[in-house]
């Protein structure tokens, strides 16, 4: 969450897209109609972005964006075999690049 100056907070951000429409629809059981409106305006972000998930909830207005993080099985399985091939050992660490959905051009407006 994204504390404001004036204690309260205009973000909820979460490990995944599923725990940030969870918040979401915490707020939604809200019987305070003042607390759930309060929560229901907040900014909801997640990572996965999936494209039947993480992407449909943020073109819904579900959710305001996630991160895609792309799969990396395939990544895995190409380390693997290359480490087979030439009798190298993997390395240690490999990386992917995570983007946001939507671009961060976009989310900026």
């Amino acid at each position: 969450m994204h504390l404001t100056s004036k204690g309260g907070f205009d973000l909820v951000g979460a490990q995944n897209d599923a725990m940030a429409v969870g918040a979401r629809k915490a707020f939604e059981g809200i019987a305070k109609v003042e607390e759930r409106g309060h929560g229901l305006r907040l900014a909801y972000t997640g990572v996965d972005g999936l494209p039947n998930t993480g992407q449909t909830w943020v073109r819904s207005g579900t959710l305001k964006a996630t991160v895609i993080v792309p799969p990396n099985a395939g990544q895995a399985i190409s380390m693997i075999a290359l480490a087979i091939k030439t009798g190298l050992g993997v390395p240690e660490r490999s990386y992917t690049v995570p983007s946001s959905f939507p671009a961060l051009k976009r989310l900026a407006r």
